[in-house]
């Protein structure tokens, strides 16, 4: 996780971990070219629509345009993720453009995906990074309209910039997640009944997971991600951890991506905390709203808090499908 901040350009705002503005932050926006108004109005060049495989290029251009801190490859390849990623059916594989003619003015990229067991299931939508340019920012507003037309019943935003919280929770939006809590799970007491294997989808580590379990593990293993099954007595319990750097530690960490029930993190900290610490990975981040019981570490209040809005409150260990997993953001 890094600091909430605003990219240099005014219409340039991004939803991962490093920087940040929700989409209600775009709603609120207000014009900055009249001219640019007039010249779409006047002449039907402006076209709003959802983005294309063949648009993958120039959208990478134009976000690393706005966020010159990351390479163009950057976003290459988290383009490419969302091509190879399955997303539900009747939304957009990446999100939606704007385009003046044949040039690309503006984008929003979004993730959705299903949450839920199989027969609670339902669709949330995760709003990642979006650039508007500056002469055309008084369209970013209906990237969001566009956006409010998907089926998802849910919308989150992980990483809103702190600027943005009072217009976020004044448009319906409350929070999951109050902040982050940074734990050394390795220095918790030794467990010889439990082991901690890597995933394999087809080994028998997989037996008595969930279907929808399964294809989180797996899903996330083929993203880059660290996909873990705990077996104890009372049967397997999954993890994921995404491995990431932050400014807080100078050694890499892991991120707690998805695990059943965080209650689990607690239970398993020992054993899981030296699996990651093998692989370098000392210290584990993990959403949370106060301090987790019997693990070492320090919390971090209101420094990145998440927002959800809709039917589904989502659990503080399931970021699953989200830029965290997908992008490592």
């Amino acid at each position: 996780m890094g600091s909430t901040r605003a990219a240099a350009a005014g219409a340039t705002m991004r939803v991962p971990y490093s920087a940040g503005a929700s989409r209600d932050a775009m709603l609120a926006s207000g014009p900055s070219s009249d001219s640019a108004v007039a010249a779409g109005a006047s002449t039907g060049r402006i076209q709003m629509r959802q983005i294309r495989i063949d648009d993958l290029p120039a959208v990478a251009d134009l976000l690393h345009r706005g966020f010159p801190d990351r390479r163009r490859d950057y976003f290459l390849t988290a383009l490419r993720r969302l091509k190879e990623y399955e997303q539900p059916a009747g939304t957009p594989q990446f999100g939606y453009l704007i385009a003046a003619g044949a040039k690309l003015v503006g984008v929003l990229l979004a993730i959705f995906s299903f949450t839920g067991d199989d027969e609670h299931r339902s669709v949330r939508c995760n709003v990642t990074c979006w650039h508007v340019l500056p002469e055309f920012r008084v369209y970013a507003p209906l990237l969001v309209l566009q956006l409010g037309r998907s089926p998802a019943a849910t919308y989150i935003n992980i990483s809103p910039a702190a600027g943005t919280l009072q217009t976020i929770e004044a448009q319906g939006y409350r929070r999951f997640s109050s902040g982050a809590f940074a734990c050394i799970p390795a220095l918790a007491r030794r467990r010889d009944d439990v082991s901690v294997d890597e995933f394999s989808a087809m080994g028998k580590d997989a037996s008595g997971l969930a279907p929808h379990e399964v294809a989180v593990l797996g899903d996330h293993q083929q993203f880059g991600c660290t996909s873990l099954i705990c077996t104890a007595k009372d049967g397997p319990h999954p993890f994921v951890f995404r491995r990431r750097r932050v400014s807080l530690f100078p050694l890499p960490s892991a991120q707690l991506i998805y695990c059943r029930d965080i209650a689990d993190l607690t239970r398993f900290a020992g054993p899981i905390g030296r699996f990651l610490a093998v692989k370098g990975m000392m210290w584990v981040l993990v959403a949370a709203s106060r301090p987790i019981d019997k693990v070492t570490g320090k919390y971090f209040g209101s420094r990145w808090p998440m927002y959800f809005k809709g039917s589904t409150r989502p659990s503080v260990g399931d970021l699953a499908y989200t830029e965290a997993a997908l992008f490592g953001f």
